[in-house]
């Protein structure tokens, strides 16, 4: 009898010790192949109101690198009050609100679909298994019980969500669902892929897409994900192989790397926003334009935006990471141009260029100003004179994924 208890011990030991040891061994292995940044509302452009209690939430996000086991991140980070969620449940999306049905996947949280997620908190759910294609579309439902009135949102979707009365589940219509072009709650997607390297890019409404189309996701990192990830990619012409990378957009609209504009600024999500993600090994930073288009003083501004690139490169390499940074594109046309403000911008510009504390730069002043005003954004490529158009965006894309081609090649990232 004491033998067999002995045994029994032992091997409950072991199984305990093994249980207490998996997380370990998957935390090296999760890469985030979808993320974006969290903010509080603005209700100038929030109009609806935000009523999530009893209702079904079907959001759509397009990924960018691909694996077999999933999971996912849900942020009250930014809310006073609970949020309080009966069930999730993932699947492939197709046009719409509408998804394949039999690929959905109820998520567990700690075992149970039911989760609370207290304010200023965020949950990973449990592992999935779910098989994730590169650049695929994928539909999260989120069956809310109870929500804030304030909620943790992502703004600048540029993607429709769906919003339904009442719960859902995968068999149901969406097609009389109320349509808002907000994220609720969402804050990344992980795959299992311990091969493929993760770039995480911070930047303002450039990054975040204002000018794209809605539902299109051809904002410039999803142009540059479908150049690193997609098998019929233009770059296969000029380079024997291209390398698969998970690519993140962590861009708010009307963000500052100094200031509060919209979401906190840059110097204080870059922890959070950026290094937080599993799997990174790089970091793009392009901001700035914001700060220098709203200054009253903007050689100060270039000044301190200089310093404040500093210290998010030296937090990049204390990580470990290869931190990468873009200069300011022009705006001449808009309302933030002014002589003095143009004057700053060069200044930061030239110190981008010549700087020794980033890894490389990505010139993307130099690819999308105007040959004959550089002052000014080409004209076929911009929407509002400070911002691109679909095509603007396609050729910051491309020409990103050409830059990060390079850096793998001579064995830089």
């Amino acid at each position: 009898m004491k033998k067999l208890l002995f045994v029994f011990l032992f091997s409950f030991a072991i199984a305990v010790s093994a249980q207490k040891q998996e997380p370990a061994v998957w935390q090296e292995r999760w890469l985030t192949t979808w993320a974006t940044a969290q903010q509080t509302p603005v209700r100038s452009y929030m109009p609806y109101n935000n009523e999530m209690t009893f209702r079904s939430v079907r959001q759509i996000v397009k990924v960018s690198a691909g694996g077999n086991m999933v999971r996912l991140e849900l942020s009250n980070e930014l809310s006073s009050e609970p949020v309080e969620i009966r069930s999730v449940y993932i699947a492939n999306a197709k046009e719409g609100w509408e998804i394949e049905p039999k690929s959905a996947r109820y998520l567990n949280f700690h075992g149970r679909e039911r989760v609370v997620i207290e304010p200023g908190k965020a949950v990973i759910s449990d592992a999935e298994h779910f098989d994730l294609r590169p650049l695929q579309l994928l539909a999260i439902t989120i069956n809310y019980k109870k929500a804030p009135k304030e909620p943790t949102v992502h703004m600048g979707s540029r993607t429709t969500s769906y919003i339904l009365k009442g719960y859902s589940n995968p068999e149901m219509s969406f097609a009389n669902s109320f349509r808002y072009e907000k994220w609720f709650n969402i804050a990344s997607v992980d795959v299992v892929n311990c091969s493929e390297p993760g770039i995480a890019i911070i930047g303002n409404s450039i990054t975040d897409g204002k000018g794209s189309t809605t539902d299109k996701q051809n904002r410039w990192p999803d142009e540059m994900s479908k150049y690193l990830n997609s098998p019929s990619s233009p770059l296969l012409h000029s380079f024997k192989e291209v390398p698969h990378c998970a690519v993140l957009n962590l861009g708010i609209g009307n963000n500052r790397v100094l200031s509060v504009g919209y979401g906190k600024p840059a110097v204080e999500r870059f922890g959070r926003d950026v290094l937080a993600q599993r799997g990174v090994r790089a970091v793009i930073v392009f901001e700035g334009i914001n700060d220098l288009g709203t200054s009253r003083e903007p050689l100060t501004t270039a000044r301190r935006l200089i310093e404040a690139y500093k210290g998010m490169a030296e937090k990049a390499h204390q990580r470990g990471l290869r931190a990468y940074i873009a200069t300011i594109t022009p705006c001449k046309g808009s309302g933030y141009f002014s002589l003095g403000r143009e004057a700053a911008r060069q200044a930061v510009n030239a110190w981008i260029r010549n700087n020794k504390d980033y890894d490389g730069v990505i010139d993307f002043d130099e690819l999308m100003r105007d040959p004959a005003d550089k002052l000014q954004l080409r004209r076929e490529w911009q929407s509002d004179w400070l911002h691109p158009n679909p095509q603007g965006y396609v050729a910051m894309g491309r020409f990103a994924a050409e830059f990060i081609v390079k850096q793998i090649g001579e064995h830089r990232f």
